[in-house]
């Protein structure tokens, strides 16, 4: 066999092995998760703390959001969108697990959430699905197994005015930004789909700094300076006197003192607060252009919420343990840049803290666990709204510190009523929703409303009784770290 026929052949095995090689690394980039054959989208959660439903520079005449409006404009705006527990530890695991406080039985001062439910948190079964996954920010919760169980990149952090990045003090609102952008630049070549959630301590006060509470970057120190702030809804002392006893004690009342006790300190200490929220907007903004310059914009969805409300001097409190309305309400945006339909959608559909998880998995094409106790929000997102949906939800507070005053509640809210049950205080109030709005008159103890009162009253242990019911095994075994039912008070 000549050199030449040799040289030959073995060209053509050569070229015949890139080419089966090529076809062979083409058809996997085309079964790969992120590829346009089977358009799994990135997910970017974000979660800021003590944000408020109405405090969204598109809906509110003071506040400049201007990142978040666009992300509203070109998206969806859930209008009535609730947490089902108005605190945050408690609140953040039901967003991760799709429960209900009453089911996963975690809050502040409690064991770890069990290990089925860690399990199965949706990072978790979207890592187990191919994806990425990434946490940044705010964690402060407990959950059982390893944070690689959950998470590929995972950097969680303290609350903090400032933290170093690459040799310089930044704003963590900021810091938190640049550690998002991190992973979203490693993810480039992963040729994978990812899930982050990034959670923001802004706007949430640093409790120990009673002077000035909320801080934010020096570039928003002007912000607001030349506006008057309203006052809030019944922040008047008649109010307050109105309220009983054990709301006026309550540490709610304490950190009134010093956040909203004047007029000055109102003025001040809203406009740092409304300052904070700003800084959050202004770091999605940089997290959202990462996505544009990387080239993975078009296909990743971001759902931004809060994980709970806030007063902000109604009925002369602060806090958000209450059960009103601004206790419990959260701005939802869900942007899905492949559905352009959606574009400046507003809909009405009650959703629900618990409905984050169900809705990434849903979005992700991942099998969503039927123990969920939370509904995918993507029909919605669709125009479709399930004959089924819910038109009613149970809420409660059942973290009890020894230390301060915080009374539990345990309530229900349906769309045209609402109760609240102070149980370990004997109080309860019932809202006319329809007719009164903003809950100034309580018709509890009113003789022509008790048949409507008895009812939410039996509704919402109903709810309990089912929660408990559904707890896992390992919940139900340890036995639950509060009392379990108003009845057993």
């Amino acid at each position: 066999m000549s050199t030449a026929f040799k040289s030959l052949i073995k060209c053509s095995v050569t070229s015949a092995i890139l080419s089966l090689s090529a076809a062979i690394s083409s058809q996997a980039v085309a079964q790969t998760p992120n590829s346009n054959a089977t358009k799994q989208p990135n997910i970017l959660f974000i979660l800021a703390d003590d944000h408020r439903w109405d405090l969204i520079g598109k809906y509110h005449p003071i506040i400049k959001t201007p990142n978040l409006d666009e992300l509203a404009n070109e998206g969806a705006f859930f209008k009535n969108t609730f947490v089902t527990t108005p605190i945050c530890a408690s609140s953040r695991v039901s967003i991760l697990t799709g429960l209900t406080e009453r089911t996963h039985d975690f809050t502040f001062g409690q064991p770890k959430t069990g290990q089925f439910e860690s399990q199965h948190v949706y990072p978790q079964i979207l890592k187990q699905n191919g994806y990425l996954s990434a946490f940044v920010g705010k964690y402060e919760i407990k959950l059982s197994g390893e944070s690689t169980d959950r998470f590929d990149y995972f950097k969680p952090l303290l609350q903090a005015k400032i933290n170093e990045y690459e040799g310089k003090s930044i704003p963590q609102s900021y810091y938190i930004a640049e550690l998002a952008m991190d992973f979203i630049e490693q993810s480039k070549t992963a040729n994978k789909p990812w899930t982050m959630s990034v959670n923001f301590w802004n706007p949430h006060a640093h409790d120990r700094d009673t002077e000035d509470q909320y801080h934010y970057p020096a570039e928003f120190e002007n912000y607001y300076q030349d506006v008057t702030i309203p006052p809030a809804k019944f922040s008047t002392d008649k109010a307050f006197n109105n309220l009983p006893e054990f709301l006026q004690q309550s540490i709610g009342r304490v950190r009134w003192e010093y956040r909203y006790g004047s007029e000055e300190i109102y003025q001040k200490m809203v406009k740092r607060h409304y300052r904070a929220i700003s800084a959050v907007d202004k770091a999605v903004g940089k997290i959202v252009k990462k996505l544009e310059d990387v080239g993975v914009a078009d296909n990743t969805v971001i759902i931004y919420t809060g994980d709970n409300g806030y007063n902000i001097n109604e009925r002369q409190l602060a806090g958000k343990w209450f059960g009103w309305e601004e206790d419990l309400r959260v701005p939802l945006i869900i942007y899905d840049p492949r559905n352009k339909a959606l574009s400046g959608k507003e809909p009405s559909a009650m959703a629900l803290n618990i409905d984050i998880a169900p809705t990434i998995l849903n979005l992700a094409g991942v099998q969503t666990p039927k123990y969920y106790q939370g509904k995918s929000l993507k029909p919605i997102l669709n125009g479709q709204v399930p004959d089924d949906w819910r038109n009613e939800f149970f809420f409660e507070h059942m973290y009890q510190p020894k230390r301060v005053s915080i009374p539990p509640t345990v309530g229900l809210r349906t769309e045209s009523w609402k109760y609240i049950n102070f149980y370990k205080n004997d109080f309860q109030q019932l809202y006319d929703l329809r007719k009164d709005p903003e809950e100034e008159h309580n018709l509890a103890y009113s003789p022509a409303y008790q048949a409507k009162l008895q009812a939410l009253k039996a509704r919402t242990e109903q709810y309990i009784n089912q929660y408990e019911t559904e707890r896992s095994e390992e919940v139900k075994q340890r036995g639950s770290f509060h009392n379990s039912s108003p009845e057993h008070q």
